[in-house]
């Protein structure tokens, strides 16, 4: 019996230990990681026209100048991520505004989000997926 208690403990140590181990990869795939809601690209579309020509509202596109150029969602404005002054201009930012953050896929996204929050922004989305499915969903883009 001692020896079955040794190994009941040993197999729910392991799986807590996996439960720390692998949460916080899935969380970040999520969107979780950074605690800012996700949004659909539905929602990211409702979102964008309910607050249009509000200046309080910032539609952030963390791509490359060369990718953003070739097509963007509609009243965009960019921050290269893979620029080496991305912190520094992200924290030129006024905090105060509520900012929708896209890339072309998400990976982008996740990283400037981490970002935005060490650098105490409060009002931010993530929009899940980026423009590949915004195009995805038969959204229009602008150049």
């Amino acid at each position: 019996m001692p020896e079955m208690k040794k190994i009941l403990f040993m197999a729910g140590f392991a799986a807590v230990a996996c439960a720390f181990l692998f949460r916080p990869s899935f969380l970040r795939a999520q969107g979780a990681g950074v605690g800012y809601p996700v949004l659909s690209p539905s929602e990211a579309r409702d979102t964008i026209a309910k607050r249009s020509g509000d200046p309080g509202f910032v539609l952030l596109d963390v791509r490359t100048p060369k990718e953003f150029n070739e097509e963007r969602i509609e009243g965009a404005v960019m921050v290269d991520y893979l620029s080496p002054s991305f912190r520094d201009e992200v924290a030129k930012l006024d905090r105060r505004k509520t900012y929708l953050v896209y890339c072309r896929t998400g990976h982008r996204t996740n990283g400037a989000l981490k970002v935005m929050r060490e650098l105490g922004f409060p009002n931010v989305y993530e929009f899940a997926g980026g423009i590949t499915k915004w195009k995805e969903a038969g959204f229009p883009t602008a150049r």
